[in-house]
């Protein structure tokens, strides 16, 4: 058993075995000092100073994503982060919080954004069904009553604990709502089967209900520039891409904008009317569904098959593009590697990449 926040068996000689003594945790070379006393992993430790890192399984150690910098006073890594991390990452001194316990002082480094996160709770006044499996939630936050962040951002939607399990869920969730609509966000789920968060947003919600979402989170987010912009999604990886062309058109961009959007079929498309609007504020923008499995009665004259054997077709040359892209691993993937027989270098590509 390792030693946990507070001391435990002191290895540092400061408290006496089976109690704990006070340590602290020196964040980005002291811009955030907390002190903890209980047994208690990092992660946790650091949510009660409501200072939120990304962790989409609540501290199980299985996602992988509370991936922490320590700088000293770490202790020798867990199993359950040797099976996750890669042996260059221990090397570096990256830490899963959910795993982390120390006897002594831990300095550690976050990205900027990890501080400026925070917790809001917000009232559920909205929810629709825009196509099978997805589900649509507007959510109105009351405290505080408002968000700042960027188009292509995501926050870590709360899912309750339960009787059996009392400790609660974290998944992360793109804005599909531009960062205008600072006082609602837009969230966009797609049903996993038997998944905790989706069973829970899709049988349990209600409009009225309360919520709470930590964030923003994400470097996923449109850069500012002049160059001519590629978009490419599939499924619920819309809701990012959605975000950016409201942005766009709300500030008046004049880029030339090409969407790329993969769907099984024509039921699965999603926002058609939202970019059927948009094309009348932003003239630069086409948009290209593509149906992988377009069924007899979509009628569908479109492009069809995989995406990425459409996109060599239909793109023109990208040397001075940008590309953004949101979907499964697999889509994005493929897509760079498509895109790149166009042309696209890789310092202008810019993805987020679920499973």
């Amino acid at each position: 058993m390792h030693a946990a926040f507070g001391g435990g068996a002191s290895v540092d000689g400061r408290g006496v075995r089976g109690q704990y003594c006070r340590v602290r945790v020196i964040v980005n070379g002291g811009e955030r000092v907390i002190e903890e006393g209980e047994d208690r992993p990092l992660l946790f430790a650091l949510m009660r100073e409501r200072i939120f890192i990304p962790s989409a399984c609540g501290g199980r150690a299985s996602c992988g994503q509370c991936r922490v910098h320590v700088r000293s006073g770490a202790p020798p890594h867990v199993e359950e982060e040797r099976q996750v991390l890669r042996a260059e990452e221990m090397h570096r001194g990256v830490h899963l919080a959910c795993q982390l316990h120390a006897a002594g002082d831990l300095r550690i480094e976050l990205p900027r954004g990890y501080l400026d996160a925070r917790q809001y709770r917000g009232i559920v006044r909205r929810v629709a069904d825009p196509a099978p499996g997805l589900r649509e939630i507007d959510i109105d936050l009351e405290d505080p009553p408002s968000m700042s962040f960027r188009a292509g951002q995501y926050v870590q939607f709360v899912v309750p604990g339960t009787e059996n399990d009392p400790q609660p869920l974290y998944r992360a969730y793109s804005m599909a709502s531009p960062p205008s609509q600072s006082g609602r966000l837009t969230l966009l789920f797609a049903r996993v089967p038997q998944g905790a968060c989706t069973t829970f947003v899709f049988e349990r919600l209600q409009v009225g209900q309360a919520v709470s979402v930590n964030g923003p989170f994400g470097s996923f987010y449109l850069k500012e520039g002049t160059r001519p912009l590629v978009f490419v999604a599939g499924g619920s990886g819309i809701a990012p891409i959605r975000a950016m062309l409201l942005d766009l058109a709300e500030r008046g961009d004049r880029r030339d904008v090409t969407f790329l959007f993969s769907a099984r079929t024509r039921a699965d498309l999603v926002y058609t009317d939202d970019l059927r609007m948009l094309g009348q504020r932003l003239p630069g923008l086409r948009f290209i569904p593509v149906l992988s499995r377009p069924q007899p009665q979509d009628l569908w004259e479109g492009e069809r098959g995989g995406l990425p054997a459409v996109l060599p077709r239909v793109l023109p040359s990208l040397e001075d593009h940008e590309a953004y892209l949101c979907g499964g691993p697999g889509l994005i993937d493929a897509s760079i590697g498509a895109m790149k027989t166009r042309g696209l270098a890789d310092e202008r590509v810019f993805f987020d990449k679920f499973s």
